[in-house]
């Protein structure tokens, strides 16, 4: 997220809603230990957005997630067919978090026994402007198989409707160069489309260098980022330990062709721990098509092992 989008989200936030901030703060204190299942603000009135903490999911998407709202008359309205549902997006911990650090090895490495890094996913949604005031209840289906929250799904978060009648927060952002007040576009929050590389859990590396070549057709390499996640998990091949396992360094660069990623981690890291998502923009006229045509892992000690990674591509 670049540095005006960021800031034209941050600033409409604070001022769209303070709860907002302090729900957030609250529950970025505690991700690493089990990511939240809760809303904030738990008071609306009909009408209004709310946020809802809905677990930690890297494939959660604003379009496959089923929400549901019933009110206290056990009336009952489907936001999602409704058009309601806004965006579903992860944030992530400052990285000098205490929490991030010095939690429980064992809740710190949940998220990644899920197959992702340590995310909190976040639901906005507008609420019925029809809705009766007195307790509600949100059942939420993220649809999805690496939720850490470790709830079950569906799973259901309570609202208080309170009197009056609000409307659809845009997020204005506080101001601008030419004093228009444009709202936030929460799309820009959502993931772009990508191909996801992991290697087996089980497996040690020391190095690796990868070849992956794309559909330059319709993807210029200029587009092309690449993403790896970071952790600070302690130990890394070990389910204690101090830091440092889990250290590699990324380097990479595309010749219009194919993309080249070497990986270097002489710690060695397990598998489990290395991800790397290869970024481009929306709009292709088709595939990009991203294949890995070859990969070559090492061991610690400099010696090919079998650990070949595997792709997954998300278009959305």
């Amino acid at each position: 997220m670049n540095l005006t989008i960021a800031t034209k989200f941050n600033t409409a936030l604070m001022k769209a809603n303070k709860s907002f901030f302090v729900g957030m703060l609250a529950m970025l204190a505690v991700l690493p230990a089990c990511t939240g299942v809760n809303t904030f603000p738990m008071i609306a009135r009909a009408g209004d957005t709310v946020s809802v903490m809905v677990g930690g999911s890297e494939t959660a998407r604003k379009g496959t997630v089923a929400v549901t709202l019933q009110d206290i008359n056990g009336q009952k309205w489907d936001l999602q067919a409704l058009g309601l549902v806004r965006s579903v997006f992860e944030l992530r911990m400052d990285g000098r978090a205490q929490g991030l650090h010095y939690s429980p090895n064992v809740d710190s490495d949940i998220s990644w026994i899920m197959g992702h890094e340590m995310v909190q996913t976040v639901l906005v949604t507008d609420l019925p402007t029809n809705v009766a005031v007195g307790k509600a209840v949100l059942t939420i289906s993220l649809n999805a198989s690496d939720n850490s929250s470790g709830v079950a799904d569906p799973f259901t978060v309570k609202l208080e409707i309170v009197s009056g009648t609000g409307s659809p927060d845009q997020f204005l952002w506080r101001d601008s160069l030419n004093g228009t007040k444009p709202s936030a576009q929460l799309g820009q929050l959502e993931p772009a489309p990508h191909a996801k590389i992991s290697f087996a859990s089980g497996s040690v590396i020391g190095a690796a260098s990868l070849k992956i070549s794309f559909n330059s057709a319709v993807l210029s390499g200029s587009d092309i980022n690449v993403y790896a996640s970071e952790s600070t998990v302690r130990g890394g091949t070990t389910s204690t330990g101090a830091f440092g396992m889990t250290q590699r360094m990324v380097y990479w660069h595309q010749d219009g062709q194919n993309l080249y990623v070497d990986i270097v981690a002489p710690q060695g890291i397990s598998g489990k721990y290395l991800q790397l998502y290869v970024v481009h923009p929306t709009g292709l006229s088709g595939s990009p098509n991203f294949t890995v045509t070859s990969a070559i892992v090492y061991d610690v000690n400099g010696s090919v092992i079998s650990a070949p990674p595997s792709m997954q591509y998300f278009p959305l």
